[in-house]
């Protein structure tokens, strides 16, 4: 009996030292959740629902899309980071809530950096320099050319303050030395309108919005800004190649958890969120997206450095949202 008692006390003392390994390796064994801070059928929706079928299909668990929309992003990821951390509420990070953001709001309820932990980036998307057909630039050094002839005359357009396209016309300006006036509009179809009408001279707009009229010829793509050329406009260059160096400004999308989630479960989901879209399925889904599996450390830096970029482009303007 005493023998017996010393193995139960034993028993007892080291079961909360095993429980969580057992709970590592039960993971998951309930829905898994992720929220996306954006309506339901735009790009970033698709993006997560696509990794949620996949996520399913590898870990055996159910996996939902909530979309929580509104202030620019910023409430879904407050959402998402309030839940417990324990690898079942996941958010899909973008460039707005988790890079540009931070620099640009005054009172934020959280801070992203400190708030999640990464997992796994997804897809990154290039936006395009394009002008109305009626402008007399073919290349980006004709439309620098021909704004330094008429500083503060030509406009460019964007769906709105502080998008990626706002600042990346921004990041341009800087760079090649030119004043050019910016029109904030609520979405890309008005830009677009405009932009046919000859209302507007130039947009910097994601590729996914702006391959489609480039291609029916309806604007005139002059470059896109990821480092490498896009499938979707392969005849149009990079701003690297178009002479502006260490020019990169791009739409991405990943997947964090809340911070504390523990390391072994971050591991488990970035090995199996990295298998979903490391295959022909998803990258075709994408519609010539730049699909980039990254470790958790890297995805971490990435974000790191693409928060400073787009800090450094609200600085250049100082540029702050209530």
């Amino acid at each position: 009996m005493k023998r017996a008692r010393i193995l139960l006390v034993t028993a007892l003392a080291v079961a909360p030292m095993l429980s969580p390994a057992v709970t590592y390796a039960d993971y998951p064994d309930k829905p898994i959740k992720i929220v996306v801070p954006f309506t339901a059928g735009g790009f970033s929706d698709n993006v997560a629902r696509l990794v949620a079928k996949g996520l399913e299909a590898r870990l055996g668990a159910s996996t939902v899309v909530e979309n929580k929309p509104g202030a620019g992003g910023n409430l879904g990821a407050a959402l998402a980071a309030r839940a417990p951390a324990d690898g079942y509420t996941l958010f899909l990070a973008n460039v707005a809530a988790n890079a540009i953001n931070p620099n640009i709001y005054k009172d934020l309820e959280i801070d992203p950096e400190k708030a999640f932990a990464p997992i796994s980036l997804v897809v990154k998307t290039p936006n395009v320099l394009a002008v109305n057909n009626d402008v007399a630039a073919a290349t980006v050094a004709d439309f620098i050319r021909l704004a330094k002839e008429n500083p503060g005359k030509l406009n460019f357009g964007t769906p709105g303050n502080g998008t990626s396209g706002h600042l990346t016309g921004e990041m341009f300006k800087a760079q090649a030395g030119v004043d050019l006036a910016h029109i904030p509009y609520k979405g890309t179809p008005q830009v677009l309108s405009d932009l046919y009408g000859g209302r507007l001279q130039a947009t910097f707009d994601n590729i996914t919005s702006i391959a489609p009229q480039a291609n029916a010829s309806r604007v005139r793509a002059l470059a896109v800004t990821s480092n490498e050329r896009s499938p979707l406009l392969p005849d149009v260059p990079t701003m690297k190649e178009a002479g502006l160096a260490n020019f990169e400004a791009t739409s991405w999308a990943g997947i964090v958890a809340p911070v504390g989630t523990s390391p072994e479960i971050i591991a488990k989901l970035s090995r199996a969120i990295n298998e979903v879209i490391d295959t022909p399925e998803f990258r075709s889904a994408m519609n010539g997206g730049e699909v980039k599996p990254l470790s958790p450390n890297e995805f971490g830096t990435f974000i790191a450095q693409d928060r400073k970029r787009w800090g450094e482009a609200a600085a250049a303007i100082n540029l702050k949202l209530d």
